[in-house]
């Protein structure tokens, strides 16, 4: 259907294209002498005009078919990028965007993570900071369970001791327990992704079976597209079935 309505977009391109192909052929019959079945001066002239028509539509019709298949093109970029809210690719997780997001964070904050020890070294201070200044900011921190096979597993490719994502995480709950506004669970079962949500804004990358989490490709999401409501689900679901910390 996307075809045909593209065709019907290009359809005075199209018929000129066709007028050209059927003045070439009329220009080949004129040239040709059934009579004497041979050809004229006169009609290899005809001929040649007619063929020389004839490979300027063929011309033509590609071009329009290069038209079109751009036109296909966009439209399925325009498919991912606009209606899906893809912002940016980036080729790595640890990313400065984070800084000026969180600077100005507002109203929520959703992060999934095996310890979070860099977000924890990074924006500690700043959180609590935010939670004391806007009482209607939300922060959720969902966590792995550090003495799951999941978690030891996580440890071992980042190059981590099991102790480590413990610790963090221990210290997370001693830091954040008297503030109401900042929630902590903790989930038995592996991260197949990693959800970072900054108010209107995601990102999100896959935990590679034996890649290091800084060095995995990260997206970047606005909440204007679908994707980002479909890792909110996604969120919603593994928060729901997480046990409370704090």
């Amino acid at each position: 259907m996307k075809l045909l309505k593209l065709f019907i977009e290009k359809s005075l391109y199209l018929s000129i294209n066709l007028l050209i192909f059927l003045a070439g052929y009329i220009f080949i019959l004129k040239g040709y002498s059934n009579e004497s079945q041979e050809f004229s001066k006169k009609g290899a002239i005809l001929i040649s005009i007619g063929t020389s028509l004839i490979a300027a539509g063929i011309v033509v019709f590609l071009d329009l078919w290069k038209e079109i298949s751009k036109d296909r093109i966009f439209d399925k970029i325009k498919s991912l990028i606009i209606q899906g809210g893809l912002n940016k690719v980036y080729p790595k997780r640890d990313l400065d965007k984070y800084d000026d997001l969180m600077f100005n964070l507002k109203n929520n904050l959703d992060i999934t993570g095996y310890s979070l020890v860099a977000f924890y070294d990074s924006y500690c201070e700043l959180l609590i900071t935010k939670v004391v200044k806007h009482n209607l900011l939300k922060i959720r921190i969902l966590v792995v369970d550090p003495d799951s096979e999941f978690s030891k597993h996580r440890a071992v490719i980042e190059g981590n001791m099991p102790d480590i994502y413990k610790n963090n995480i221990n210290r997370m709950i001693e830091k954040f327990s008297k503030y109401s506004n900042i929630q902590i669970k903790i989930i038995s079962s592996p991260l197949t992704t990693m959800i970072f949500r900054i108010d209107n804004t995601i990102f999100v990358g896959p935990h590679f079976y034996k890649k290091s989490s800084k060095s995995t490709l990260t997206f970047e999401i606005n909440k204007n597209g679908w994707i980002f409501d479909e890792y909110m689900y996604e969120f919603e679901r593994m928060w729901e079935d997480a046990s409370d910390l704090k």
